[in-house]
């Protein structure tokens, strides 16, 4: 009777499933919600992980408590439709990849949030400076807070006064 074949280790199985041809390390396997790759380990309790996240816990070492992985790739490249179409989110290429706080990951994105935290200027052209920014405190409708132009508050205050002195 022939022996059983040798079972790959879990890192020659994590590769195979890789393309690594261009830039982009592709994970060209099973997919998880968003877009991700997702590998089984047999190992580490038999756990489902993020494609991007074990490569780079294979290659570089553990990923810091608290930090995301950011795609840099994602963040170079101006065509990439974002979101669940992002081909980005599919790459395993530890070179691509910064640990960073969720608020760095969420800013460098193309979400409203991170657009609007990058204007430099009002809908009006007014430029926010520390000294024409109203920062409103996180709310139930805005939990991450916002800023509103000082310049437009007054502008909108003259014409309600105006208004008033009419009637």
């Amino acid at each position: 009777m022939p022996a059983p074949a040798a079972q790959p280790d879990e890192a020659d199985r994590f590769w195979a499933k890789v393309d690594k041809t261009g830039s982009c390390w592709i994970w060209t396997a099973a997919k998880a919600r968003g877009n991700y790759g997702s590998f089984h380990s047999s190992g580490r309790k038999g756990r489902t992980h993020r494609a991007h996240r074990y490569a780079y816990e294979l290659l570089v070492g553990p990923i810091p408590a608290g930090l995301y992985l950011d795609h840099l790739c994602h963040n170079e490249d101006p065509a990439c439709p974002g979101g669940d179409n992002c081909p980005h989110r599919r790459c395993v290429n530890p070179a691509h990849l910064e640990a960073v706080t969720p608020r760095e990951n969420s800013l460098r994105g193309v979400a409203s949030a991170a657009l609007n935290a990058r204007k430099t200027h009002c809908d009006k052209g007014h430029e926010f400076t520390p000294e024409n920014t109203h920062h409103i405190k996180p709310s139930k409708s805005q939990p991450n807070g916002a800023r509103r132009c000082r310049a437009c508050r007054r502008e909108t205050q003259a014409r309600w006064k105006a208004r008033q002195a009419i009637t």
